[in-house]
């Protein structure tokens, strides 16, 4: 299990994310749920107010380690203009 946490998640952040990472079939809708999506699961969970985020990664595909799923998230959230909180 791999938990990763962001902060300056603006809602153009957050829109720029979901929107890429529905490209790659995972979709998120809302500011909080579970991911099961191509052999990932896991969970997310945004606060608004703050503009933070907090994603869990609990299972990866045997051929994706977990550890280079969450950097291309955190590259992602970074490059949209969001922080590693």
């Amino acid at each position: 299990m791999k938990k990763l946490a962001f902060k300056n998640v603006t809602p153009k952040v957050y829109e720029g994310l979901k929107k890429e990472l529905k490209n790659f079939g995972v979709e998120i809708a809302g500011n909080q749920g579970d991911i099961s999506a191509k052999g990932i699961k896991g969970s997310f969970n945004r606060d608004t107010a703050s503009e933070t985020l907090q994603i869990t990664i609990n299972k990866t595909p045997m051929l994706l380690p977990t550890s280079m799923l969450a950097g291309q998230i955190t590259g992602l959230v970074e490059r949209l203009g969001g922080e590693v909180a």
